[in-house]
């Protein structure tokens, strides 16, 4: 950690210093260019349909228009950023698979990235979507009479049910 000094000239001297760092950073093109090239070699082993590149080229661009509209620098989004763009998806009603693939995207976004040295970590590692709210008994299915009586004529031909 850099120890700053409190007079005049060290504020100058710090204010350079973040300019130059900022402008060291990738373009957010140069991160798209990246991405694309990411999505041709590696996402269903080079050999994704067009239907699923389309779906990730719009789910990265609503995330960028997203940043965008927060002043957020894509090459400098930080995990907490990626929560709060969760937080806008479940906001928004987005259904849990429709935020799972969001999030799926950005991680393979940051990942194409991170494997060109354009950002030094992937921000989304770790951000899950949040789990669909059922009840449990929505996803339980029972068999009927018929078919339970099928089962159990199966197992032990004598017996029958209710009759």
């Amino acid at each position: 950690m850099a120890i700053r000094r409190l007079d005049r000239e060290s504020k100058v001297v710090d204010q350079e210093r973040s300019l130059a760092s900022i402008s060291t950073l990738p373009t957010v093109k140069a991160m798209r260019n990246c991405f694309e090239r990411y999505l041709s070699l590696t996402i269903a082993a080079g050999n994704a349909s067009e239907d699923t590149i389309k779906t990730y080229r719009s789910r990265l661009q609503q995330f960028l228009d997203w940043c965008q509209k927060r002043e957020l620098y894509p090459a400098l989004i930080t995990t907490e950023n990626i929560k709060e763009y969760r937080k806008n998806l479940v906001d928004e009603l987005s259904g849990c698979g429709t935020i799972r693939l969001s999030l799926l995207v950005i991680k393979h976004f940051y990942a194409a990235c991170l494997g060109a040295n354009l950002v030094k970590e992937n921000p989304a590692i770790g951000v899950k979507a949040p789990r669909d709210k059922r009840e449990i008994g929505s996803t339980l299915n029972y068999l009927s009479q018929e078919e339970l009586q099928q089962l159990i004529d199966e197992i032990l031909p004598i017996r029958k049910i209710g009759g």
